[in-house]
């Protein structure tokens, strides 16, 4: 049984197509969960530094009755040497 030329080229053809069009899928779906893992982290980033806003200003309030605490806040970066407060630092991504 002789085959025609052209039949064999066009099976080739879509057998190299299909492979292609797998390997696409399987990136774009690889590619797909790896953006929503990442798009999880940052809502939950983003919810803790919700949470640790109001606890950083409550310590710098905190820190205007209790000088002691003035060190620790240095240390976090909450507040400098000069005495200005760097709670909008938090909010910075």
């Amino acid at each position: 049984m002789n085959r025609d030329p052209v039949t064999t080229i066009l099976a080739g053809a879509l057998i190299v197509g299909v492979t292609l069009t797998a390997g696409i899928c399987y990136a774009y779906l690889h590619v797909s969960k790896n953006n929503r893992d990442a798009q999880r982290e940052v809502a939950r980033l983003n919810a803790q530094r919700g949470l640790m806003q109001p606890l950083a200003a409550e310590c710098l309030e905190f820190s205007r009755k209790h000088p002691s605490m003035i060190p620790v806040l240095q240390t976090l970066g909450l507040r400098s040497r000069t005495g200005e407060t760097n709670v909008s630092t938090l909010m910075q991504p």
